[in-house]
């Protein structure tokens, strides 16, 4: 990188952080007093300056001018000319999907005009990894469209016509839970410039707040914040935490499951409730490694067998690891186990598969959508899944016979309950989770299990 372009560069970062606008001066009961004063959406803005900090605002405000004006002569330098010339045709190039797909500041592949030409197998993402479709891959790293909010967020930032793929360019395709993303050909940008830092419109991603409205465009986590549920990210002292909304068994549900999950010793995601939403920490840590989804390498096949087959050709470590959501998942009833909310953690300096991410997203679960009709679980469908997993895998099964899975006792149900502040039928709550236990773990020791005799329901193709 020219010096030139280095100087544009730390100029725009220190313009960023200085306000913008002018010190206005009036006169009120005799007494002068001093507004900052600026244009936003074609509005007037001024905010109050007090006497204490004065001084401050008033260094910030010339510097910015004097930063304005070295930035001004520096771009009409033929090496300033050039360096906005190479910034139009990446921008140009972003569109055409020509560029480099990084991890962090480590190139792991080369890209023209949606094509792989080059790449490191080993730390490219696992969906590319098996398909090789960089659009495919941009776009399943999109908010979801079908949200609400998803389309008054695209209407705030001017994307209204962006396709999935456009969408997630539109922030280099990063994201909060990995240091994957775009840099298309002719930027010299680095990952510290791609990286969020801040987010001005979680408030409107969440719950539609047209507030958001009023900022200006702005780079924003919530474009690759995917899932169907209205959420949102927002940082706090430093860390990343998932917002999200739902209704009160919803709530419920997660809560409970995850207080549940963490007195099993499962490596499980913690939710608490903040005011009205619930929430949860970025389980990456601020992507210090990579999560990645099992879509990854499934699409949206969620079979159990299918999925179980995979990951245990990976790692029969990794297989024992998805064997345990798989149980916890049928003995609380997770209704909406899908190829999106589960997956593996990746070292983001050599790409190997580190673990099964923690399990997280149960809010479908349990009694989401109501108790379910009959707690003794005699014709649960979950049972039924689980059922046929086992009578058509050998190895899951004995896989299951073999590992030391947790007890669940009734005081600990008790327990967990007691940590919930969103009050159930707590002796139906319990029952239904004794008895899946019950049978889940008869199934798994069974010497003779069969699949339901007609699997289909009837259902013809």
């Amino acid at each position: 990188m020219s010096e030139i372009s280095e100087r544009i560069r730390e100029i725009e970062a220190e313009l960023s952080g200085l306000p913008t606008g002018y010190i206005s001066k009036k006169c009120i009961n005799g007494k002068d007093r001093f507004y900052l004063q600026w244009t936003e959406n074609g509005k007037l803005k001024s905010r109050y300056i007090k006497e204490s900090e004065y001084g401050v605002i008033s260094a910030q405000v010339d510097k910015r001018k004097k930063l304005q004006d070295e930035l001004k002569s520096i771009k009409e330098t033929p090496e300033g000319i050039r360096e906005q010339n190479l910034k139009r045709k990446a921008m140009r190039n972003m569109l055409n999907i020509t560029g480099t797909i990084l991890s962090e500041d480590q190139a792991v592949a080369t890209v023209k005009n949606g094509e792989i030409t080059e790449c490191d197998e080993a730390l490219l993402p696992l969906y590319l990894k098996r398909t090789k479709d960089v659009e495919g891959w941009l776009a399943s790293r999109a908010i979801d469209a079908h949200r609400t909010n998803s389309r008054l967020l695209k209407r705030a930032l001017r994307l209204r016509g962006a396709d999935d793929a456009g969408t997630a360019l539109a922030v280099n395709a990063a994201t909060v839970t990995d240091r994957y993303w775009f840099r298309p050909e002719g930027s010299s940008a680095r990952y510290e410039d791609v990286r969020f830092k801040e987010n001005y419109f979680d408030t409107l991603a969440l719950r539609g707040d047209p507030g958001g409205f009023s900022h200006k465009p702005s780079r924003t986590p919530e474009l690759t914040n995917t899932g169907s549920y209205e959420k949102c990210w927002r940082l706090i002292d430093g860390k990343w935490w998932m917002y999200k909304s739902g209704n009160k068994n919803e709530y419920f549900s997660e809560l409970f499951i995850g207080i549940l999950g963490e007195r099993l010793g499962l490596d499980i995601a913690h939710y608490e409730m903040d005011g009205e939403y619930i929430r949860t920490k970025d389980f990456t840590n601020g992507a210090s490694v990579n999560f990645e989804p099992i879509s990854a390498l499934m699409d949206g096949n969620d079979d159990y067998s299918d999925c179980f087959n995979v990951i245990n050709d990976i790692s029969p470590e990794l297989a024992k690891q998805y064997l345990k959501i798989v149980w916890f998942d049928t003995v609380v009833y997770n209704m909406d186990r899908h190829t999106a909310n589960f997956g593996f953690l990746r070292d983001v300096k050599s790409g190997e598969i580190l673990s099964m991410a923690p399990n997280f997203d149960n809010n479908i679960a349990l009694i989401s959508n109501g108790p379910p009709s009959d707690k003794t679980r005699e014709k649960d469908g979950l049972i039924r899944f689980f059922r046929e997993f086992l009578a058509e895998n050998n190895a899951a099964r004995q896989m299951l016979r073999e590992m030391e899975l947790p007890e669940i006792t009734e005081e600990m149900l008790d327990a967990c309950l007691n940590a919930v502040p969103i009050e159930p039928d707590r002796e139906f709550v319990k029952a239904f989770i004794l008895n899946g236990q019950a049978i889940v773990e008869e199934l798994i020791h069974s010497e003779d299990i069969t699949e339901d005799e007609d699997p289909s329901m009837g259902l013809t193709l």
